[in-house]
């Protein structure tokens, strides 16, 4: 950087300012390039309208990971007649980098199949478009996008490094590595090529080689937020605390404002907590609350901050030698009860306990229990959990099988630890290598939908270490799973009996009262269901499936703006569940409320990609309006998903005609089954993270044509 951009306060033309920016960009100093275009403005106020001027800054916030910043500075610059496609490529990676999947296939898309387009803008295009498409799943579009890409002729680092990305999404980590390696061949400067690299030799345990990887990788771009955040956890995975704060502590100075903000302040109070520093962990997150006030972290960070000022007494313990291996498709259960079984002397793959429990798209308490019984060599014990029994099967070196929700949607962990100073249950979570800590307070929010209900499994020597459990407690456990039995096998009479009893004999139970409520709803008896919501919400005035189900028995009774009273009131216990905002969604929709209705179908697209009632109506919808473009991209990614799924099949088929539908549908089904043979036949490992980015905003979503 030369001494002259620091101190200098005018350049002799406009043209000189932004080449000036470019050339700090190219050389990857992203604070010079960003005093140098505030310089240039200052000088010349017009230049903040021209289109070089807000891709330069657009360029410059991206690379910074302020993201939000950067879609809505280059969507300025796009929306300017002579703007070059470099801003549209740029918009293009900031959606992606921002999780915003669909809006950034679209964009990418068209500069890929712009015949007109500079030709390594589409190349490139290609590249991050495969990666849009495998962050989505869609293995067929991630593969076609780099055919496409490749069939210029101009194979770079970039293109190499997205095609790395494809192979770690579908677990195929050696083949990665091999072409990450090749692209820091071709550029030792290519900055994914170096974070993917090192992750996937991260992912694969290979740590020492990974920090090799990456601390080459600082030493070419010393401004990359992204290396010091990677550079953190995996000194995290090495215990070694005070590292992990120092390079969240660089990643912070490098961008104080960038989208990753405060999760790096979170992260950087747990990391204090764990060296050894109560006090810098307790301002860590007081400065999290000041400068982030509407995070996401904020329970999380007000529960540790209470934890930290009460001083706690207590231990900490967590069960060593514990199995990491991460779920595959959407086996929480059966990955968890594999861990389980494999800790305790009874090796078992989540594959082989999948054929056992998993049905449709998830897993039942009753499936889990039948299995377990016939797993010889074990003891187990089902109970209805507390912090308190929780911490006794750990000190007893059990781990517990439960789940926790997030609204209605459930989700299987291991509890393999506690830490009473900080108020924290330790868990396995299967979406992620490294232990998770929940605070109590927020585990026991998560885990009221079924009671706390839980299995402790030890070895059958060890029976006598289980839990105890009173004669009461142990009926009412295996009435709630013959309940839950009932309800799953369609059996609504008896199971409303029998829940009835449940809420009679133990009123303080809140999963009896749902389930039967749950049924009322099938029966639609709206009267019961709304005194059984009203009676739950006296009691617990958190409650969150009672606002949810009296939101679907208001609809039901199509009185929409009640339901929507409701919905919204659940919403603000837990804003989390794709299937509330689905719901809403569609509600807002059959309204006439056509934006707020997409943006709650957007929302819950971006929880879970493979909601395919939410991407169907975004579909219909897209195709009522008028919107072919949009509705053919929803209609393609589901049969992508679902290759027989017969309503896209004839929403597509009505826009495309029939065999190319047909053709789609085959080839997606021969290539989805090549990725799960492959992928069933890979090794267990941790899958690499999508692109994200923290939104403080309750919902963001921007649905015009660029």
């Amino acid at each position: 950087m030369a001494a002259g951009d620091v101190t200098a306060e005018s350049f002799s033309s406009r043209k000189v300012c932004l080449a000036r920016a470019r050339e700090h960009i190219n050389n990857r100093a992203f604070r010079a390039a960003r005093n140098t275009l505030a310089k240039g403005v200052r000088q010349w106020p017009i230049l903040a309208f021209e289109h070089e001027f807000l891709t330069l800054t657009g360029h410059v916030a991206w690379r910074q990971r302020c993201l939000k910043e950067a879609c809505r500075v280059l969507r300025m610059a796009c929306r300017q007649e002579d703007c070059h496609v470099e801003a549209r490529f740029l918009l293009g990676r900031a959606l992606l980098d921002s999780n915003r999947l669909e809006d950034s296939v679209r964009v990418l898309d068209a500069v890929l199949q712009d015949q007109d387009e500079l030709v390594p803008y589409r190349v490139h295009a290609g590249g991050a478009l495969s990666v849009a498409y495998s962050a989505l799943g869609l293995n067929k579009s991630s593969q076609d996008a780099l055919e496409k890409a490749a069939s210029f002729g101009l194979i770079s680092a970039q293109l190499l490094a997205d095609e790395g990305f494809r192979l770690m999404r579908i677990g195929a980590y050696p083949e990665a590595e091999v072409q990450l390696a090749k692209g820091l061949q071709v550029d030792a400067t290519c900055e994914d090529a170096f974070f993917r690299l090192s992750n996937a030799l991260f992912i694969q345990g290979k740590l020492d080689p990974a920090l090799e990887v990456l601390a080459y990788g600082i030493e070419q771009s010393p401004e990359n937020v992204m290396f010091y955040e990677l550079m953190s956890e995996m000194y995290e995975a090495r215990g070694q605390f005070k590292e992990a704060a120092a390079f969240l502590k660089r990643a912070l100075e490098v961008s104080p404002d960038c989208d990753s903000a405060a999760a790096s302040r979170f992260q950087l109070g747990v990391s204090l907590y764990h060296a050894g520093r109560a006090e810098g962990a307790l301002l860590a997150f007081r400065d999290l609350l000041q400068q982030h006030p509407r995070t996401e972290f904020k329970p999380g960070a007000l529960a540790r901050i209470k934890a930290l000022e009460a001083r706690n007494k207590g231990k900490a313990a967590r069960l060593s030698d514990f199995p990491r291996k991460l779920q595959k498709r959407a086996y929480c259960a059966p990955n968890t009860l594999a861990n389980v079984l494999t800790f305790v002397g009874k090796p078992v793959s989540q594959e082989e306990v999948a054929a056992r429990v998993f049905r449709g798209h998830g897993t039942r308490w009753p499936d889990m229990f039948d299995y377990l019984a016939g797993v010889e060599g074990i003891a187990w014990r089902a109970f209805f959990g507390s912090i308190d029994t929780l911490r006794r099967c750990i000190d007893s070196n059990i781990p517990v099988v439960t789940t926790e929700y997030y609204g209605m949607s459930g989700h299987a962990l291991a509890v393999i630890g506690y830490d009473e100073p900080g108020q924290l249950i330790i868990a396995q979570d299967p979406r992620f290598l490294q232990p998770v800590e929940i605070p109590y307070a927020e585990f026991e929010a998560a885990w009221r939908h079924d009671d706390g209900l839980c299995i402790a499994i030890a070895a059958a020597q060890r029976k006598k270490h289980l839990p105890g459990i009173s004669g009461d407690d142990e009926r009412l456990m295996r009435g709630f799973v013959d309940l839950l039995r009932q309800t799953g096998e369609g059996k609504l009479e008896p199971a409303a009996k029998a829940a009835d009893e449940l809420c009679n004999n133990a009123p303080e139970k809140q999963a009896p009262m749902r389930v039967r409520a749950e049924i009322a709803l099938q029966q639609r008896d709206f009267k019961k269901v709304e005194q059984l919501c009203k009676a739950a919400l006296k009691r617990w005035p958190d409650c969150f499936w009672a606002r949810r189900h009296l939101g679907d028995a208001r609809w039901l009774q199509d009185d929409a703006a009640g339901a929507l009273v409701e919905y919204h009131n659940a919403r603000k216990i837990d804003a989390r569940d794709p299937v509330l905002a689905y719901a809403m969604g569609e509600l807002l929709l059959g309204i006439g409320q056509r934006k707020q209705g997409r943006m709650l179908l957007v929302h819950a697209l971006r929880e879970d990609p493979r909601f395919h009632a939410a991407r169907l109506t975004l579909a219909e919808d897209c195709f009522a309006t008028g919107e072919d473009a949009a509705g053919a991209l929803h209609a393609r990614l589901l049969i992508e998903y679902e290759p027989d799924h017969e309503q896209a099949r004839a929403l597509l088929t009505k826009k495309a005609g029939g065999t190319a539908v047909r053709t789609l549908a085959e080839t997606a089904k021969q290539v989805n089954e090549k990725i799960r043979q492959r992928q069933d036949a890979l090794p267990q490992s941790k899958s690499p993270p999508k692109p994200t980015s923290e939104d403080e905003t309750e919902m963001e979503i921007d649905l015009d044509q660029i």
